[in-house]
C-alpha cells in the first residue's frame, strides 16, 4: 500500500487517501504524518534526539539538520510504502514522485510506544582507527569500550606487509549510521583524517599536508608507478621506492607489462598531492593526483589520476608499502561527462 502526503510547508498541512489505508496501518501511518509534519516545521532539534530512540549514531545536530532539510525541503508530495517488518521494528521506502528519496524506520519502545528515524541514503557505517594510546571524540563524544572493536592492532593499510611488527597500531572503532565524516579531536585540536578509497575505513592521524619534501616524494613515486604500465619504466624502478615484501609489490611485479600501446610522446602534469596524513612518525597515508598524455602519432589520450599511497619510512627513505587507486579523486576527472 502506497500512501500519498500533500506536503505545504507553509502550513503544515498533510492529505492523505485514508480510504487506503487498514486499520492495522493506520497507526503507523499517523506517526509518519506526525514525523514529517515535525520535519516541515522545522523541529529538527526533537527530530534529531528522537533518532537515537531507533539507531546509534554520533552524528551532530547540525549535519543532522542539514540531511533532513535536502531530503525533505522541496518535497511537495511524499509517498511511502512498507517494505519490511517484525514485532519490534518497521520500515518504509519513501518516494518523491517516482524517487526514493531516503526510509524511515519505526521502533518499537520499551513502554509500547514507537520512534522514528529517517535513514538517509547516502549514510554509512564506518570504522575508524585511532593510533593506539591516543584518545579521541567524535562530534564531541569520547571514543570509549562502548564503540570499541579491537585494539592495538595493526593499522588496516599495513596488512598486505608479510611483516607488520613495524605498522602503526590502532584501536578500532565502529561509527554507525553517519551522514558525513565527522569531527575527530583530540585534546581539543582537530585531527588529520583519511578515508580509505577502497573501503569504509577512517585513518586518524597528524595531517602532514604541508610537508613539501614528503609531497614531492610522494609526486615522484605516483610519476613512477604510472610509467611502468606505460612501459615507460621497469619493474626495478618501482621495486627501489616500494616495501618489496608486501601484497602491493607482489601485484605490481607479477603483471605482464606488454598492453599499453607503443607511443612516442608522454607527459606528466598536474601533480597535487591532496592530502597527507602521517599514522605515526614513520608511517603515512597520502592522496596523490596527476595527469598523463600519450600520444603515438594517430592516437592521443589523457588519463586523469588518482592514487592513495600508503608509505612506511626504511632506514631514513620513505616506501610505497600499499596503494589504492581512484580517479575519481582528480579534480579533471570530474569534468568528464
Amino acid at each position: 500500500v502506497i500512501l500519498s502526503l500533500g506536503v505545504i510547508a507553509s502550513l503544515g498541512i498533510f492529505s492523505r487517501n485514508t480510504a487506503e489505508v487498514s486499520a492495522e496501518e493506520s497507526d503507523p501511518a499517523k506517526l509518519i504524518q506526525e514525523y514529517l509534519e515535525k520535519v516541515v516545521n522545522a523541529e529538527y532539534e526533537d527530530v534529531y534526539n528522537e533518532s537515537f530512540s531507533v539507531q546509534m549514531h554520533l552524528n551532530d545536530l547540525d549535519s543532522y539538520e542539514k540531511a533532513l532539510f535536502g531530503v525533505y525541503h522541496d518535497a511537495e508530495a511524499i509517498q511511502y510504502k512498507l517494505y519490511a517488518e517484525d514485532e519490534s521494528s518497521k520500515l518504509f521506502h519513501l518516494y518523491k514522485d517516482t524517487e526514493r528519496i531516503c526510509d524511515l524506520k519505526m521502533q518499537k519502545q520499551g513502554d509500547g510506544s514507537w520512534a522514528l528515524a529517517t535513514v538517509f541514503k547516502d549514510q554509512k557505517d564506518y570504522i575508524l582507527e585511532v593510533p593506539a594510546g591516543m584518545t579521541v571524540s567524535v562530534n564531541g563524544s569520547e571514543m570509549n569500550e562502548q564503540y570499541l572493536l579491537e585494539a592495538n592492532v595493526p593499522a588496516s593499510n599495513f596488512l598486505g606487509l608479510a611483516n607488520t611488527a613495524n605498522a602503526p597500531k590502532v584501536n578500532r572503532y565502529k561509527l554507525n549510521s553517519m551522514i558525513e565524516i565527522p569531527r575527530v579531536t583530540s585534546g581539543g585540536k582537530e585531527c588529520g583524517l583519511m578515508e580509505d578509497v577502497t573501503s569504509n575505513t577512517i585513518y586518524v592521524g597528524t595531517d602532514a599536508t604541508t610537508d613539501k619534501d614528503l609531497a614531492n616524494t610522494i609526486i615522484q613515486y605516483a610519476v613512477t608507478c604510472a610509467k611502468f604500465p606505460a612501459q615507460e619504466a621497469g619493474v626495478g624502478a618501482v621495486g627501489a621506492i616500494s616495501v618489496t615484501d608486501s601484497q602491493w609489490y607482489r601485484r605490481v611485479s607479477g603483471v605482464q607489462n606488454n598492453w599499453f600501446t607503443s607511443h612516442g610522446t608522454s607527459k606528466f602534469s598536474n601533480e597535487n598531492v591532496l592530502k597527507i596524513v602521517k599514522q605515526s612518525d614513520t608511517t603515512a597515508i597520502a592522496n596523490v593526483v596527476f595527469d598523463y598524455y600519450a600520444s603515438n602519432g594517430s592516437v592521443d589520450r589523457t588519463w586523469n589520476c588518482g592514487y592513495q599511497m600508503t608509505l612506511m619510512n626504511v632506514g631514513g627513505v620513505w616506501k610505497i608499502a600499499g596503494m589504492g587507486i581512484d580517479s575519481s579523486m582528480n579534480p579533471n576527472a570530474k569534468k568528464i561527462k
